[in-house]
């Protein structure tokens, strides 16, 4: 579970999305763009190459707000729309003239090998990306600075945002949710069984739905906050946790009292870690 802990979520983070492609001088050349009619929108369907296979969706994006959800079709279908009001300047309006209602930036989608991958082009401005994807497919999202939702999928869920807030709502895959600055609520139909999870936040509050009768250890940090359930959760102990890690002047050690407990009996580990916020466990 060391890859859930607060302090790689920065470095994992900027190192995924560290790799979006320069922004294209003429994206509309791309062979699976069908841009809409309205130039601040395009819709983009991508055929996933082998249907009957597991598929995976990533999405690395910086500014865009991102809506996944699961359909019953069998291709990816994107939607990029831009947020125009943010990128006016109005004090810079030249005198008996008037801004334009005119996008900039755009996506790029790519496949290979079942995987249907959305990369943003460029930081300026921000906007939505909504993508409809088949209810099975796995999803790992990365975005710096909007918030991500996450709706009616049973693959595997990661999502990781640095300053907005990570909803995964009717769902019944394994879940992975991280924000540094934001909420993140979960509401799970199903739990896929023998598969661990990790909910986490530096500054927000962790919120998550579980089935009744889930089996599951928890693992359960809060530094400023409270831990509140109507699971009837059995506490089995609660220890001091260190980690340590190098630094350029030695080593730094950390520690975190860390409450355990199960749920129906125990099962898979599921973490639930937040500095300042509450956690709420609820049971469906």
């Amino acid at each position: 579970m060391n890859r859930f802990l607060m302090g790689g979520m920065i470095v994992g983070m900027i190192a995924a999305l560290g790799a979006l492609p320069a922004p294209a001088q003429n994206p509309v050349q791309n062979p699976l763009q069908n841009p809409a009619e309205n130039q601040n929108s395009a819709q983009i369907t991508v055929a996933f190459s082998n249907p009957s296979q597991p598929r995976r969706l990533v999405v690395k994006t910086l500014m865009h707000k991102v809506t996944i959800k699961g359909y019953d079709g069998k291709d990816a279908i994107i939607e990029s729309s831009a947020i125009s009001e943010r990128r006016r300047r109005e004090r810079n309006i030249p005198p008996g003239m008037h801004p334009l209602n005119v996008g900039r930036g755009g996506i790029e989608v790519t496949e290979a090998n079942n995987v249907v991958t959305v990369s943003a082009e460029t930081p300026l401005g921000g906007g939505d990306i909504q993508i409809q994807v088949p209810v099975e497919t796995s999803v790992t999202v990365n975005t710096i600075n909007n918030g991500v939702s996450v709706e009616n999928i049973s693959g595997e869920i990661e999502v990781e945002s640095v300053n907005g807030g990570v909803s995964v709502t009717n769902s019944s895959g394994s879940v992975v949710a991280t924000s540094m600055n934001g909420k993140v609520t979960v509401v799970l139909d199903k739990v896929a069984p023998g598969k661990a999870m990790s909910f986490s936040s530096m500054n927000g509050t962790i919120d998550v739905t579980l089935p009744a009768d889930i089996k599951a250890n928890l693992k359960m940090k809060v530094d400023n906050g409270d831990v509140y359930t109507d699971f009837d959760v059995k506490v089995t102990n609660e220890a001091f946790d260190t980690t340590e890690s190098k630094t350029g002047k030695g080593v730094r050690i950390r520690g975190n009292r860390t409450t355990y407990g199960t749920i129906n009996g125990g099962g898979p580990e599921m973490q639930f870690t937040t500095f300042n916020g509450r956690i709420l466990i609820h049971k469906k």
